[in-house]
């Protein structure tokens, strides 16, 4: 290009700038690529799952309806003989909230063995029928966790029955609790081709918030390491309050919150949970109005300005 008087005419760009305008597109293009190619593998990278089962639900009803009213897909596991078995199950069942038999069985150190448990000592026949029991009690759930059970997990012939009584008469799934080193539950379970999951981790055996806040990182931790992580929690105040706390965090951590029947599905393959169908005998209205018909009327939790109906009596 002619220059006049060795002058640049004015119209000419700094050679910097040109090549900045011209690059333009091409950064635009990659920008492009990268997104693309980021969103892909977001969309191919398996979700880091959770599961939280909460234990002994059904003695202590206030403590139970704050478990109920955690945000999330956390898993109710209901003592089959306590005072508000029934209520809380339904109840549970009717939010949506995914619901297990806490099956009581013989411990090494405790004496007392809560209604409606296994032991040791048991005939096959009565063991059978304790068992049978329990699951006619809740029919709502759709698995099995043991309460206590470090005497009984340990047993391989005793666990053999509880494993062929579930497999055979049941659909049910079976979390080993781990409260002992020696339980062979798993493994039976397992042998007997019962979906079966083994406990990760408590959070609350300390009840001190900041230890259960260090056991609820672990979970994470154990998470994002292998995928998926279950962890074990009781209705104390203090793990209530740790969890009304950590849960509406997990999706900034990429950590998602999932009943313990989805850890078990193939993840190519997404199956709606079963839905709770009302028995067909004409309910029993409850007639007095307590801490729990206060949390189900005002809450609108159950979409209906009516008092929840139940048709089994509970000792309350």
């Amino acid at each position: 290009m002619l220059q006049l008087n060795g002058e640049r005419p004015a119209w000419r760009l700094p050679f910097w700038l040109a090549v900045a305008l011209l690059s333009l597109p091409i950064l635009a293009w990659a920008q492009d690529s990268s997104s693309a190619g980021a969103g892909s593998l977001s969309e191919s990278t398996p979700k880091i799952q959770i599961a939280i089962i909460i234990d002994d639900l059904g003695l202590r009803l206030e403590q139970d309806l704050r478990v109920l009213a955690l945000p999330g897909a956390i898993t109710n596991s209901v003592l089959p003989s306590a005072p508000h078995t029934h209520r809380i199950a339904a109840l549970a069942a009717r939010l949506g909230k995914e619901v297990m038999i806490h099956l009581p069985m013989e411990s090494v150190s405790y004496g007392q063995l809560d209604a409606g448990g296994l032991t040791g000592e048991m005939s096959h026949d009565t063991f059978k029928r304790v068992v049978e029991s329990a699951v006619a009690a809740l029919p709502e759930a759709v698995g099995i966790n043991n309460h206590m059970g470090s005497l009984l997990t340990a047993d391989p012939e005793r666990m053999r029955w509880l494993m062929e009584i579930i497999e055979r008469q049941t659909d049910l799934y079976f979390v080993d609790s781990r409260t002992s080193v020696n339980s062979v539950a798993f493994y039976r379970a397992r042998d007997r081709g019962i979906p079966s999951l083994s406990r990760d981790l408590f959070l609350d055996n300390d009840l001190d918030e900041r230890k259960i806040e260090r056991q609820f990182d672990a979970l994470i931790h154990v998470a994002k390491r292998r995928g998926k992580a279950i962890a074990i929690g009781h209705p104390n105040r203090q793990t209530i309050a740790v969890l009304e706390r950590r849960l509406p965090m997990l999706a900034k951590l990429g950590v998602e919150l999932v009943p313990v029947s989805e850890l078990l599905r193939p993840k190519t393959q997404k199956v709606p949970l079963p839905q709770y169908v009302e028995p067909e005998p004409e309910p029993v209205r409850i007639a007095k109005r307590d801490v729990y018909e206060e949390f189900i009327m005002p809450s609108g939790l159950l979409g209906s300005p009516q008092p929840l109906r139940f048709f089994r009596r509970d000792e309350y």
